[in-house]
């Protein structure tokens, strides 16, 4: 594989993707290709020193799978990580020759460490770091994983050792320095994905922190009472830490004669005296008390049993204060959880790892009722929403005292300052769309409205003008229905929603069924329908195909008075730069009112009809064609619209590939 190639597809990816594991699982697959080895992972460190493989390609089925599994700290140990951080040394094992290389990026090759502390590697020279013999341990725990040679180079993100980007292979290889060298430049480019991943990580927290900081600000500032406001506010804040039940106590006055308290979620029946418990986790030095297991928290024992009774594990408490003067506090609660790790064998915890684990084979590890830690950024948050929150409410108690009703007035007119605006912008962007299917909208329901009117009052003679009646109602109904299904369909195609599934259509018995969908109309209206069918598939959307045929057919049958209708499927030959591509032609022609030729052009645009006496004698949203043009977009095909003028008829046109079309 061409070196430059390989680092010119990785930093594409770096540059075209802000998804890390999309970034992380191109760089296993180029490396390994470019190493040709058997396997390459990319092991991630989590704060444990605990790992985690999270990419890998292999070779087949040359080398196991580890994609997924943990691996204990004891497999890196402290001192390990701690050279790979400060060496950013690169490993090259050679088990046939029984020796480890260690390198660092603007150095030569030469031998592996020994079993040093954490401490001796910070303290020790490189040049000694990288000339220590071989450790045994390594060896075996190589062999047992069925590996011969292997290539390991740290990722080191803000002085941090993220993870390790890790080579295998089953037989014994040589890595050419001029290869080291061009996969250290791939690690860089890693590193730089890691930056800019945990970068825009960061930025979207601090969006989303700033969104909801701002929903609740606009909460805390309208002009509602607090009873009103405060439960919406914590009902935004809980969720948003990951809390499954909060408390919000806050007291009416600065004597706190009396306190509001506010639940969300599950919790037990709090009453003031178990209040009083929770707010003594309040301290001088901290507003903000994180307890990730409160059967750990001595002062709260009293209340375990009705904390424990609804599974609730973790605590997250604020004194909210406003200067030295205390408002109230809030409490988020999280529930226990039940915990699945998956490791590489396994392994105990309270046994001294002497020699490695002889299988790698994976287990599974369950724990119930664990606790689910808070969090830095969630601790950040809740200081955040807790300073709105306490400044809010302040400000609340000052305008009640001070300037209530002065301050309610202009609130409530800036509210509906507010309002119109947004009334009248919102009556811009729809002013095409009501003038164009207000009519359409009020007819069907009108007519429903006042034929159930007559049945509800029992106007009606016989059993005969009770069914149609009911059949007038119904028919009204299936119209209304049709128009809002219309107006569904447009915005869900405009939104990118619209799903097709494509595939091979038979054709003919889908032009027969839409003849014999249509048959009551030919009936009524005395046009003939005929269908000439001439290929037997098409590559499409069945149902969105068949959706765009009965709009075609009905908009010839309401524009048709005499005359005929004609249903065409005919094959075509096209030739493109790669050969030649089959398409097929399914045509809906007329002999009705037609369309003149200036007016064609802008027919498949949404709410649009030819003229406004169109629109008045045969109604319509005009959203029709809009919806036939765009579903037949989505099957990859095109529409076209041809008629010679007014009163000469129309023909309408869909090109869809044909069913060689290479998939």
């Amino acid at each position: 594989m061409n070196q430059v190639e390989l680092l010119n597809r990785i930093t594409t990816k770096i540059r075209q993707s802000l998804e890390l594991q999309t970034v992380l699982n191109t760089a296993v697959t180029e490396v390994r290709a470019f190493l040709k080895s058997d396997r390459v992972k990319i092991y991630k460190f989590d704060e444990d020193g605990n790992g985690q493989v999270v990419a890998e390609s292999i070779s087949g089925d040359r080398l196991p799978s580890l994609m997924g599994l943990h691996f204990p700290a004891g497999d890196i140990p402290p001192q390990a990580r701690e050279l790979f951080l400060k060496a950013k040394v690169r490993s090259i094992v050679n088990l046939a020759k029984q020796e480890i290389s260690l390198s660092q990026p603007d150095r030569l090759p030469s031998t592996a460490t020994g079993e040093l502390t954490v401490e001796e590697v910070r303290q020790e020279s490189l040049n000694n770091l990288l000339q220590r013999p071989v450790d045994p341990c390594h060896v075996e725990y190589l062999t047992l994983m069925g590996v011969k040679s292997s290539m390991v180079i740290p990722l080191v993100n803000e002085n941090r050792l993220w993870g390790l980007l890790i080579s295998h292979h089953r037989h014994a290889k040589v890595i050419s320095n001029r290869s080291l060298q061009i996969i250290q430049i791939v690690a860089e480019q890693l590193e730089i994905a890691i930056a800019q991943a945990n970068l825009f990580q960061t930025l979207q927290q601090k969006a989303q922190r700033e969104t909801l900081i701002n929903e609740v600000s606009n909460l805390l500032h309208s002009p509602l009472e607090n009873e009103n406001i405060l439960p919406e506010v914590l009902a935004k804040i809980v969720p948003a830490l990951q809390g499954t039940g909060g408390l919000l106590c806050m007291s009416n006055n600065a004597a706190q004669s009396k306190i509001s308290c506010y639940k969300y979620g599950s919790l037990p029946n709090f009453f003031l005296s178990d209040w009083s418990k929770l707010q003594n986790l309040a301290t001088t030095n901290t507003k903000v008390r994180a307890i990730n297991n409160i059967e750990e928290e001595k002062s709260i024992q009293t209340l375990l049993p009705a904390l424990k009774r609804n599974k609730l594990r973790s605590l997250l408490f604020m004194s909210l204060d406003y200067k030295t003067e205390n408002l109230g506090n809030l409490a988020i609660f999280r529930q226990e959880i039940d915990t699945e790790k998956l490791w590489a064998g396994n392994y105990q915890t309270d046994a001294r790892q002497i020699r490695p684990r002889q299988s790698f084979r994976e287990w599974k590890e369950l724990k119930q009722g664990q606790a689910d830690p808070w969090k830095a950024h969630e601790l950040e948050l809740i200081q955040s929403l807790g300073d709105n929150l306490s400044m809010a409410v302040m400000q609340d108690r000052l305008y009640r005292q001070e300037r209530k009703q002065r301050v309610l007035v202009e609130m409530r007119n800036q509210e509906l300052d507010n309002a119109r605006t947004e009334a009248e912008k919102a009556s811009r962007l729809k002013s095409t769309f009501l003038s164009t299917s207000s009519h359409e909208l009020r007819t069907p329901l009108a007519s429903i409205l006042n034929y159930l009117k007559l049945l509800k009052e029992g106007f009606y003679d016989n059993p005969e003008e009770l069914a149609e009646y009911i059949e007038t109602a119904h028919l009204s109904a299936e119209n209304l229905h049709d128009i809002v299904d219309d107006v569904l369909d447009i915005t869900k195609i405009e939104a990118g929603k619209m799903q097709v599934d494509l595939g091979i259509i038979e054709l003919e018995p889908l032009l027969i069924e839409q003849r014999n969908l249509f048959k009551p109309d030919t009936i009524k209206k005395d046009i003939e329908l005929t269908v000439d069918c001439q290929v037997t598939r098409v590559y499409g959307d069945r149902l969105k195909l068949k959706q765009v045929l009965t709009n075609l057919l009905n908009n010839a049958f309401k524009f048709t008075q005499q005359g005929e209708i004609h249903l065409q499927a005919m094959p075509k030959t096209v030739t493109t730069s790669s050969g030649k591509k089959s398409l097929v032609e399914i045509s809906v022609s007329d002999t009705g009112i037609g369309i003149d030729p200036d007016r064609q052009a802008t027919i498949f645009d949404a709410f649009i009809q030819e003229d406004a006496s169109i629109h008045r004698r045969y109604g319509g949203t005009g959203l029709g064609l809009t919806i036939c043009k765009q579903l037949v977009e989505l099957m990859e095909g095109k529409i076209a619209l041809d008629s010679k003028g007014r009163n000469l008829g129309t023909q309408v046109t869909i090109t869809l590939p044909g069913v060689d079309k290479k998939r």
